[in-house]
C-alpha cells in the first residue's frame, strides 16, 4: 500500500458521521467545507476543461452562482471572510439543513436562495466525478456529502407571499435551462426534452429512470395557502413569506405562520435515515417582533440562524458601521435610505432588527433641535475674504457670528444663543476594546472612539450638544479629531474616560501637547482630566438610564444637522445589541456638568405655591 493510500485511509477513519439529536446522521461541516478549487487552466483540452467546471461546481455553490450562472453583480471581494454572497452560499453548504436566513433587502438573498441553491441541489452528481475525487484524494464522507447535497431527481418546493412572486422565481429558473449557455454546456444531461413538464408552475428537468415516476417537479412553486395535499418534497424553501398584508394585519400574519407550520406535511422522508428531517430554509426580512421568524426562533429551536445587517455589527465578520455590500450600498447611501424609510421600516429591511415601540427607554419626542445661523454686522473677529475678487476692488472684511436658533417645540419660542455665552465641555471616551488600531470591534456595542463638545446654559437649564464625532478609526487620527475640536471651540479642559484599557489615550494626548506646544501656543494650555467611571457591572447601562431624566425634561438640545447618529443610538437602546458610543459620552455629562441637586426653578415654583397657599390660610383666618 502507497503512503498516499495509508494517509487516505486514515484521514478517511478520522472523518466520520455525526449523529443527531434524533439520531440522524449527517456529514460535518469541517468535510463539507473541505475542499479546494481546482483552477480551469490546468487543463489540457476541452473535456478536462468542462470536467474540472462541473467538479468545482458541485463543491462550491458561490463558483456554480457567479461562473456557472454568471451571476456578475455579486460580490468579487477575494477575501472570503468580506464578501457577503460568499458567505450567504456558506450557510446553506451543510448537512442536515434547517436554516433560518435573515439578509437586508436588495442584496440579493432571492437570487442565492430561491434562483441559485434549487439549480445546486438539482446538479447530476455521478459516478465519473465520485472516481475523479477519490482519486484526488478526498474522503469517502466528502463524496457521501456530494451525493447528499446534489440529486438529479431531487424535489423542491419554493413558496412565497403569492403564486405571483414563486412562479417570478421559476421565471429565473427556467431561463439558466434554456438560455444560460456554459450551464447548459455543462450539465446538458438535465436539461428538459419535450417530454419533461415545463410550465408557469412547475419544472421538471430530466431525471434517471428511477426518478421519472414522480408527480412532483423538480421545482415546484406555490403561495401562502395553497394545497399541499398529495404533495412529497425533498427541500422546502420560503422566501418572504411576510408581505404587505402580513404585516398590516395580525390575523394574517397568524395565518402565515400557520402555513409554514403545516408544510411538514407535503415533505418526504429518508428510508435510510429515519431520524433525518427534510431540508429547509426560510428567507427573508425581519418585519415585528411578533413575526414569523420571531415565532420560528421561539417554537422551534432546532433551527439555526443566519442574520446581517446591511450598515454590519451583525457578527465578528461585519464591524459597526460598515456596509457588507459596498459594491452596491455606500454608508451614505443606506442612511438617506433610512431617512427616507423611516427608522422602523430601515431597522426591518435593512438592519434585520424590528424595533418595537413599547420597549423603548428614550422617547425622541422629548429632545429638542437648534441649528447654527450666521448673524452678520456682528462684533467679532473679522473672516477672510473672498478669494475670488476683481483686479483693484477694495471690500470690506466680511464679519459675523455664529448663533444657536432654537427650533420651536410646544408653542415655546426661544431667544437665540451665542455659544461662546455658555459653559463649553469636551467629553472622549475610546473604544472599549482596548486596541490602539481602534478597529476591534469592542464587548455591549463600542468599538468605536468617541467625543461630546456640550455647551451649558445653568438658567434655563439646557444643555446643548455642540459637535460630536464616533468612528473607528487610529489612535493617532482620533488625537487629532480631539485637538480640533478642542481648539475650535476653545477648550483649556478635556474629560477623558481613562480607566483599565484606556490609560493609553492619555499618554498619547499628552505626547502630542508636548511636540507641538511650541508651534500651536493654542494647545499648550490644555490640560486633560480623568473620568470616574466604576467598573462594575452593568455600570454602563445604569449610567445612561440615569441620563434619561435630562431628556425627559427636555434639557436635551440636538444640532439638527448633525444628530442622526445619537438618534438612532437612543431610538435602539434598550432593545438591541447595537452601537452606544455616543449615548455612552453623553451619559458622563452629569459627572462634568455638575448641576445643582436642586433645581432653581422647581424651588421658586414651590415657594410661590407654598406663599400663595398661606396667604390663602390668612385671609380665611380673618374672615
Amino acid at each position: 500500500m502507497s503512503q498516499r493510500e495509508v494517509e487516505q485511509k486514515i484521514k478517511g477513519a478520522l472523518d466520520t458521521l455525526l449523529i443527531g439529536d434524533t439520531g440522524d446522521t449527517y456529514v460535518p461541516r469541517s468535510t463539507v467545507l473541505g475542499y479546494n478549487l481546482i483552477p480551469p487552466q490546468i487543463a489540457k483540452d476541452d473535456s478536462d476543461k468542462k470536467l474540472i467546471y462541473r467538479l468545482n461546481s458541485f463543491m462550491d455553490l458561490y463558483y456554480f452562482s457567479t461562473v456557472v450562472l454568471g451571476k456578475n453583480r455579486f460580490s468579487k471581494n477575494p477575501d472570503k471572510s468580506k464578501n457577503i454572497h460568499s458567505i450567504m452560499c456558506l450557510a446553506v453548504m451543510k448537512d442536515g439543513l434547517k436554516e433560518g436566513i435573515e439578509i437586508p433587502r436588495d442584496h440579493f438573498k432571492s437570487t442565492i436562495y430561491s434562483e441559485c441553491f434549487p439549480i445546486w441541489r438539482a446538479l447530476p452528481f455521478g459516478h465519473r466525478e465520485e472516481d475523479v475525487l477519490s482519486n484526488v484524494g478526498y474522503t469517502d464522507l466528502f463524496i457521501k456529502w456530494m451525493q447528499r447535497t446534489h440529486n438529479q431527481d431531487v424535489r423542491i418546493l419554493l413558496v412565497s407571499e403569492t403564486i405571483k412572486n414563486a412562479i417570478k422565481l421559476g421565471t429565473r429558473i427556467a431561463n439558466h435551462y434554456e438560455n444560460t449557455a456554459l450551464f447548459r454546456h455543462l450539465f446538458p444531461e438535465i436539461l428538459p426534452s419535450e417530454k419533461e413538464t415545463w410550465t408557469n408552475e412547475s419544472l421538471h428537468q430530466k431525471r434517471t429512470p428511477a426518478g421519472r415516476g414522480q408527480g412532483e417537479g423538480t421545482f415546484d412553486f406555490i403561495g401562502v395557502g395553497a394545497a399541499l395535499q398529495s404533495r412529497h418534497y425533498n427541500i422546502v424553501c420560503q422566501d418572504d413569506l411576510v408581505g404587505r398584508e402580513a404585516r398590516k394585519s395580525t390575523i394574517v400574519m397568524a395565518d402565515t405562520i400557520d402555513y409554514h407550520q403545516i408544510l411538514v406535511g407535503a415533505t418526504d422522508s429518508d428510508p435510510d435515515n429515519p431520524g433525518r428531517d427534510f431540508d429547509e430554509i426560510v428567507v427573508g426580512n425581519r418585519w415585528s417582533h411578533d413575526d414569523l421568524n420571531s415565532h420560528i426562533r421561539k417554537e422551534e429551536p432546532y433551527f439555526s440562524w443566519t442574520t446581517h445587517s446591511a450598515l454590519g455589527g451583525c457578527c465578528s465578520l461585519h464591524p459597526f458601521g460598515e456596509p457588507i455590500f459596498p459594491e452596491a450600498f455606500t454608508r451614505e447611501k443606506l442612511l438617506r435610505w433610512k431617512r427616507r424609510l423611516g427608522s422602523y421600516h430601515f431597522s426591518c429591511q435593512f438592519l434585520n432588527y424590528p424595533i418595537d415601540p413599547s420597549k423603548a427607554k428614550i422617547n425622541l419626542g422629548d429632545l429638542r433641535y437648534f441649528n447654527y445661523e450666521k448673524v452678520n454686522n456682528a462684533l467679532s473677529i473679522p473672516k477672510e475674504s473672498p478669494t475670488a475678487q476683481r483686479l483693484f476692488e477694495i471690500t470690506r472684511p466680511l464679519q459675523y457670528r455664529n448663533v444657536i436658533r432654537h427650533h420651536v417645540a410646544e408653542g415655546d419660542v426661544e431667544k437665540d444663543v451665542f455659544p461662546r455665552n455658555l459653559e463649553r465641555y469636551m467629553i472622549v471616551d475610546p473604544n472599549h476594546g482596548g486596541s490602539h488600531l481602534g478597529l476591534q470591534v469592542g464587548k455591549d456595542g463600542r468599538c468605536r472612539h468617541a467625543l461630546a463638545v456640550t455647551g451649558v446654559s445653568r438658567s434655563p437649564r439646557r444643555v446643548y450638544v455642540l459637535d460630536q464625532w464616533a468612528q473607528a478609526v487610529g489612535i493617532k487620527e482620533f488625537v487629532k479629531e480631539i485637538f480640533f475640536r478642542a481648539v475650535k471651540f476653545k477648550l483649556t479642559k478635556v474629560y477623558v474616560e481613562a480607566v483599565a484599557a484606556q490609560k493609553y489615550l492619555l499618554y498619547h494626548l499628552n505626547e502630542f501637547v508636548e511636540i507641538h506646544k511650541y508651534t500651536r501656543p493654542e494647545i499648550a494650555s490644555i490640560t486633560f482630566l480623568p473620568l470616574k467611571s466604576s467598573q462594575m457591572a452593568g455600570a454602563k447601562m445604569e449610567r445612561i438610564i440615569n441620563f434619561i431624566p435630562l431628556i425627559e425634561s427636555h434639557e436635551i438640545w440636538l444640532d439638527v444637522d448633525n444628530c442622526v447618529e445619537l438618534k438612532e443610538e437612543m431610538e435602539n437602546f434598550g432593545q438591541r445589541k447595537g452601537l452606544i458610543d455616543l449615548l455612552d459620552v453623553m451619559s458622563y455629562g452629569p459627572q462634568v456638568w455638575k448641576f445643582d441637586v436642586v433645581n432653581e426653578d422647581k424651588v421658586n415654583e414651590f415657594v410661590a405655591k407654598q406663599r400663595a397657599q398661606y396667604l390663602r390660610r390668612l385671609q380665611a383666618a380673618v374672615a
